[in-house]
Protein backbone atom coordinates (compact mmCIF):
# COMPACT_ATOMS: atom_id res chain seq x y z
CA UNK A 1 0.00 0.00 0.00
CA UNK A 2 1.23 3.58 -0.91
CA UNK A 3 1.75 6.19 1.97
CA UNK A 4 2.47 9.75 1.75
CA UNK A 5 4.78 10.51 4.43
CA UNK A 6 4.04 12.73 7.01
CA UNK A 7 7.71 15.07 6.36
CA UNK A 8 6.43 15.28 2.93
CA UNK A 9 2.34 16.61 2.66
CA UNK A 10 0.69 17.38 -0.07
CA UNK A 11 1.00 18.33 -3.31
CA UNK A 12 2.94 14.97 -3.89
CA UNK A 13 5.42 15.34 -6.89
CA UNK A 14 4.02 14.37 -10.08
CA UNK A 15 5.72 14.13 -13.92
CA UNK A 16 2.32 15.10 -15.31
CA UNK A 17 4.44 14.77 -18.80
CA UNK A 18 4.51 11.09 -18.05
CA UNK A 19 1.21 10.69 -16.75
CA UNK A 20 -0.41 12.50 -19.66
CA UNK A 21 2.00 9.84 -22.36
CA UNK A 22 1.19 7.19 -20.45
CA UNK A 23 -2.63 7.54 -20.76
CA UNK A 24 -2.19 8.72 -24.24
CA UNK A 25 -1.34 4.86 -24.93
CA UNK A 26 -4.09 3.44 -22.45
CA UNK A 27 -6.63 6.00 -24.54
CA UNK A 28 -5.51 4.41 -27.78
CA UNK A 29 -5.70 1.04 -26.23
CA UNK A 30 -9.36 1.74 -25.34
CA UNK A 31 -10.51 3.09 -28.47
CA UNK A 32 -9.41 -0.09 -30.35
CA UNK A 33 -12.31 -2.35 -28.04
CA UNK A 34 -15.42 -1.68 -29.02
CA UNK A 35 -17.33 -1.88 -25.78
CA UNK A 36 -14.99 0.36 -24.48
CA UNK A 37 -15.81 3.86 -26.14
CA UNK A 38 -16.87 5.57 -22.42
CA UNK A 39 -13.47 4.41 -20.95
CA UNK A 40 -11.79 5.87 -23.51
CA UNK A 41 -13.73 9.27 -23.59
CA UNK A 42 -13.51 9.50 -20.14
CA UNK A 43 -9.41 9.02 -20.45
CA UNK A 44 -9.76 12.00 -23.60
CA UNK A 45 -11.21 14.14 -20.86
CA UNK A 46 -8.78 13.32 -18.16
CA UNK A 47 -6.01 13.74 -21.48
CA UNK A 48 -7.64 17.85 -21.71
CA UNK A 49 -7.78 18.33 -17.65
CA UNK A 50 -3.68 16.81 -17.45
CA UNK A 51 -2.93 19.41 -20.63
CA UNK A 52 -5.09 22.00 -19.13
CA UNK A 53 -3.09 21.96 -15.58
CA UNK A 54 0.93 21.94 -17.34
CA UNK A 55 -0.52 24.99 -19.12
CA UNK A 56 -0.97 26.41 -15.60
CA UNK A 57 1.97 24.94 -13.94
CA UNK A 58 5.02 26.10 -16.70
CA UNK A 59 6.92 28.91 -15.42
CA UNK A 60 6.77 32.06 -18.06
CA UNK A 61 9.94 31.41 -19.96
CA UNK A 62 12.10 34.19 -19.77
CA UNK A 63 14.40 35.56 -22.41
CA UNK A 64 18.28 36.33 -22.46
CA UNK A 65 16.74 39.98 -21.72
CA UNK A 66 15.56 39.58 -18.56
CA UNK A 67 19.55 38.14 -16.97
CA UNK A 68 21.56 39.50 -14.40
CA UNK A 69 24.59 39.88 -13.79
CA UNK A 70 26.02 39.70 -10.83
CA UNK A 71 29.63 40.84 -9.57
CA UNK A 72 32.57 38.47 -9.36
CA UNK A 73 33.56 37.24 -5.76
CA UNK A 74 37.00 36.45 -5.31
Amino acid sequence: MFRIPRSNPWPPVLDLETVRETLHYIHDDMTRVPRLERVASALETALVEIEAAERNAKPPVIGPLAARFLPRRY
